[in-house]
């Protein structure tokens, strides 16, 4: 396999060229280039045949449901049938677990409500809403009042 790097200073993102005699091997590659971040600031995701570059930043909560995984952003949402998990481990330390099925991110946290039906969370931008397990709130508030 030959590998060559071409480096344009007007290039404002990566393009990958594949040059292959079969279609099979080819779309085995982009599939596996696909998954792969340089500076790990997007996150992958597979959705009814069409890869999609999700900035992680804009990620504000991940959950599962029916053999799915919902990613949720302020104002869209992606739905792949990769595993929780396999999205965990591409994420950052901002990233926490807060229930069984989901995980967000601290730094998209505007509030954190705890109330007899259940520990809410809302996030800053926008009206999506996510419930936190007893098991995990007392964490998720530890980390939260750090952050200030």
């Amino acid at each position: 396999m030959k590998i060559r790097v071409a480096v344009d200073p007007q290039t404002t993102e990566p393009e990958i060229v594949i040059h292959v005699a079969d279609a099979a091997r080819g779309a085995k590659l982009a599939e596996v280039i696909g998954g792969l971040t340089v500076d790990n600031d997007r996150i992958t995701l597979s959705q009814r045949g069409h890869q999609y570059q999700v900035v992680i930043a804009d990620i504000l909560f991940l959950e599962a449901a029916d053999h799915q995984v919902t990613v949720h952003t302020a104002r869209e949402m992606f739905t792949t049938r990769q595993p929780l998990y396999e999205l965990a481990d591409q994420l950052p330390g901002n990233f926490q677990r807060i229930s069984k099925s989901a995980i967000l991110n601290r730094d998209q946290v505007r509030s954190l409500t705890k109330s007899v039906t259940g520990n809410l969370v809302r996030f800053q931008e926008s009206s999506k809403q996510v419930y936190v397990s007893r098991r995990y709130y007392k964490e998720l508030k530890t980390l939260l009042e750090r952050k200030g």
